[in-house]
Order: C-alpha cells, then sequence, then structure tokens
C-alpha cells in the first residue's frame, strides 16, 4: 500500500483546506484503502479533525468556524504529516500553502502599506523562513510596476491560446486533451479555433481593449501539421491590431519539443509577428527524456536552439523539471552547465508535481523518483548557478502534490521578462481565451473577484458547442465592461 494516501469525510470547506495541506505533505486522494482517514465535523462553534493512520488515531484537531480556523487546522495536520515521514515539521513555505505566494505577497502589500509589513505578515502568521521570504521581497518588487493598478488598466487585457494536442504523453503531465495523431476531427478544429479567434477580436473592437500580450501554450502548439499552425497563429496575429503601443507586443508561442518544430513554423511565427518561444528540454539527459515520455533526444534540443538564434529574432524560454524519476544532482549540474552555456533570456525551473490524471500520479515510475532532501538540492544548485550567471527570479508559483515544499521559479536576464508570465501568476489583469481547455478571466482592482468562463477540455464538445460558448463570452464581456 502507498502510504501517502489519504481519503476524507466531512464538510466541504474543511475538505478543501485538508486537501491543499494534504497535497504539501505529498498526499494523494485514495478512496479505498488509503494509509490515512481523515473525519472533519462541523460543531455549533468549531470544526474538528479527527485523523487516522491504519486505522489508528493519531490526533484530533479543532478550529473555529472561520477560514482562520480552517487555516489554523490545516497547519497541524501539515506537521503532523510531515513529522510521520521522518521530515521536519515545516519546509521553507512554513504554514503557506497556495499556489500563488507573490499574489498574497502583493495583496498584503497593498492593505499594510509596505514591503516590509508583507514580510512581517507572512513571517509571523505562517512562519515561512527568511530565505523564502527573501525571494517573495525580490520578485514582488521586479514584478511591482505591472501590477499596481493604472489609468488604463480596465480595458488592457491579455490573450492565450490554447492548442491542447502532442505527439505523446509526457509521463509528469495531465494538461494534453490527447494524441494529436489519434484525433480526427483536427481539420474542424482548426475552423472552430479560428471563428473563436475572430470572435474576440471583434470584442476587442467593440469595447476599445488594448492588448497588452499574446501567449500560446499547451499541449504542444507546434505539434499541429504545418498547414493548420500557420492557419491558427495567423488568426491570432490579428489581435496584434489593438496592441497598447506601438511597439512590438510580447507575443508568445510554446515550441517546446524539438521533434514537433520545422523551419517553416518557425518562418511561420516570424512572419506573424511572433517574439517569443519557449524551447522546454526538461532535462539534457537521453535516459531520463525517454523515461517520462518524451520522444526526442537532448541533441535535438541543442540543435533547435542553435537553428532558432541563427535564423530567428525570437527571445527564447527554456523550462527544466528537477524530481524526474531517475533523477540525480549531477544530472542537473549537467543542465546548468548547458543553460550558462546557452543563455537563453528565461529559463524556468520548475519542481515535479504529481497531477491528477498524470501516469506518475497513477503510480508508474514513482518508486524512482528522488527524495525531498535531494530536489531541494537540485532546485538550490539552479538558483546559485543562474544567479552568478547573471539571471534574477522574476515569477513564482508553487503546485499541489510538489515533491518537495519548494516552488517553480522564472529566471530572467534583465530586461527580458515575460510580462504574461507575471499577468497569469498575479491575477490583476483580465485574460481572454481561446481554444479548447482555456480559461477567460474578467477581473480589476481593487478586488480584483473575477468572473470566469472556462471552454470546454473535450475538443469536440468546444468544436459543437462554439456558437453557445461564444454567445456566453459575449454576455460576460458586456456585464464586466457595460454593467
Amino acid at each position: 500500500m502507498n502510504k501517502l494516501t489519504y481519503s476524507y469525510r466531512g464538510p466541504l470547506p474543511l475538505g478543501s483546506v485538508v486537501a491543499h495541506y494534504c497535497g504539501a505533505a505529498g498526499l494523494t486522494t485514495y478512496k479505498e484503502g488509503s494509509t490515512w482517514l481523515l473525519v472533519g465535523e462541523e460543531q455549533a462553534t468549531q470544526y474538528s479533525l479527527a485523523v487516522y493512520e491504519n486505522g489508528t488515531l493519531q490526533a484530533t484537531f479543532t478550529g473555529s468556524l472561520t477560514n482562520e480556523g480552517r487555516l489554523h487546522i490545516g497547519g497541524q495536520l501539515l506537521r503532523l504529516l510531515r513529522t510521520h515521514q521522518g521530515l521536519a515539521p515545516l519546509g521553507d513555505w512554513g504554514t503557506l500553502v497556495g499556489v500563488r505566494p507573490t499574489k498574497l505577497f502583493h495583496k498584503l502589500w497593498d492593505q499594510l502599506g509596505s514591503a516590509e509589513a508583507a514580510v512581517e505578515r507572512l513571517r509571523t502568521q505562517y512562519e515561512v523562513t527568511e530565505p523564502k521570504l527573501s525571494l517573495l521581497a525580490q520578485v514582488t518588487g521586479l514584478q511591482r510596476p505591472y501590477v499596481v493598478p493604472s489609468a488604463d488598466s480596465d480595458r488592457l487585457v491579455s490573450v492565450y491560446g490554447g492548442i491542447p494536442f502532442c505527439q505523446t504523453h509526457c509521463t509528469y503531465c495531465s494538461f494534453p486533451y490527447g494524441l494529436l495523431q489519434d484525433y480526427k476531427r483536427v481539420p474542424q478544429f482548426v475552423e472552430a479555433f479560428v471563428a473563436d479567434s475572430e470572435h474576440l477580436q471583434s470584442l476587442l473592437a467593440t469595447y476599445h481593449l488594448q492588448l497588452a500580450t499574446l501567449y500560446v501554450g499547451g499541449g504542444t502548439p507546434t505539434s499541429l501539421g504545418e498547414a493548420d499552425f500557420e492557419a491558427v497563429i495567423t488568426a491570432l496575429a490579428k489581435l496584434l491590431a489593438y496592441s497598447r503601443t506601438a511597439e512590438a507586443l510580447e507575443f508568445t508561442v510554446e515550441a517546446g519539443r524539438p521533434d514537433s518544430v520545422t523551419p517553416y513554423k518557425l518562418q511561420t511565427m516570424a512572419r506573424q509577428g511572433v517574439n517569443r518561444i519557449s524551447i522546454n528540454p526538461q532535462s539534457m539527459q537521453d535516459s531520463i527524456l525517454k523515461a517520462i515520455g518524451r520522444g526526442h533526444t537532448a541533441q535535438a534540443i541543442k540543435d533547435l536552439y542553435e537553428y532558432v538564434r541563427l535564423h530567428t529574432p525570437f527571445q527564447v524560454n527554456m523550462d527544466f523539471i528537477a524530481g524526474l524519476p531517475y533523477q540525480q544532482e549531477v544530472h542537473m549540474i549537467e543542465n546548468m552547465d548547458y543553460v550558462c552555456q546557452a543563455m537563453p533570456e528565461n529559463v524556468t525551473i520548475h519542481t515535479l508535481a504529481l497531477k491528477r490524471g498524470s501516469p506518475l500520479y497513477e503510480g508508474v515510475g514513482r518508486e524512482a523518483m528522488p527524495e525531498e532532501k535531494a530536489v531541494q538540492a537540485m532546485v538550490a544548485y539552479c538558483k546559485e548557478r543562474l544567479e552568478a550567471a547573471g539571471y534574477v527570479p522574476y515569477y513564482v508559483y508553487r503546485q499541489q502534490y510538489m515533491t518537495s515544499q519548494t516552488e517553480n521559479i522564472g529566471y530572467t536576464l534583465p530586461g527580458h521578462v515575460c510580462e504574461y508570465n507575471i499577468r497569469i501568476m498575479e491575477e490583476r489583469q483580465s485574460i481572454l481565451s481561446v481554444g479548447p481547455g482555456s480559461s477567460s478571466k474578467w477581473m480589476r482592482a481593487p478586488e480584483y473577484r473575477q468572473l470566469q468562463q472556462h471552454m470546454p477540455k473535450d475538443v469536440s464538445v468546444y468544436i459543437d458547442t462554439m456558437d453557445t460558448l461564444l454567445g456566453k463570452r459575449s454576455q460576460l464581456c458586456k456585464q464586466f465592461w457595460e454593467g
């Protein structure tokens, strides 16, 4: 039996908190025969949570019928679960388990009046350690000009285009709708995507909106055939007419896998105004790439990067993951040796997260994953090497079910931030979306409460219900900008 499994019975508000803190402790849900059983109750004046391990009561925690009370219970649960794994009661992030720690930092900065006050609140209330407080202060200081409201911010939007297909399914990934080669309605998908983009263009005109950034992700957008890829990129490029400035708008495309990129696709992107791409090795060891289902070699990454540098004007981001099966610190040293020689403008260091629906979440390859201390050492090494090479951290986020209580950090060479990454993480700008599985979020200062629309993940449902989806988006735009 996997010792890192749990099941929960009890009130939903407490259950939501329990899920976050169990995830932070590395536990995943398992309905039948889980090691940990958590039983919550809502009483007259308080919540209670009974914690059983293999049927034996280990502890009972209580807290008030408030968010603070639920968080108190969650913090106590986190300490218990980590201790039972032979870990320190709290990691470097203390009891802070949210996905967007910098979003909370900015909120506290707004409320308390200074970054110093925000640091003190996180130190005392959440027991965040000094290294993480320093990281948050550094990142939010760089981000602050992007998140402070301005006179035109209400009509300034970013756009995300989602292409859900890949050519293989990486073992750590839960994103793809499916494999491109298995889907029989690709022409209809392209037609629907173009119609979706044209409808969004009409909304930009109707509500006098200005475009801040444009980002195309997935899946792997470049997995589409050349003609189909050209059609969707060309449709999105028409949105550039609504750019907020006369200067080139930040237009990013994820070209994550070298086996999906051709010279023609790179030429298409250059013609349509793309100026930034992601080439995502994840690791530079062929044995690890094969184990995680990537379907390409490390040399193919090097060849693609060299071609892009020689033949395009693109800025480049590269993603790496710490905590992959069979990965050791020596592998991450090799990865950083390559990065510090290649010097892409942006580098993102992810900590492996166990995502629902991924083969790793279901147990395939989990026995080969490195332990928490090893992953922490890899992340720390990356920080040391990248900062020594001149990179600075510019966005941070965390995920549930990470293999250690660490974080994902985006690094940039000075003057080369990806603005979209800041916008999507801090949630202070409306982001409108095109494509299946994508999400639109409408928000404004000072509350930053959101209207949302989530496009269907099922591509066929997206195609077949397009008129309804576009009608709902029109209604939400009218509600938000006309009241």
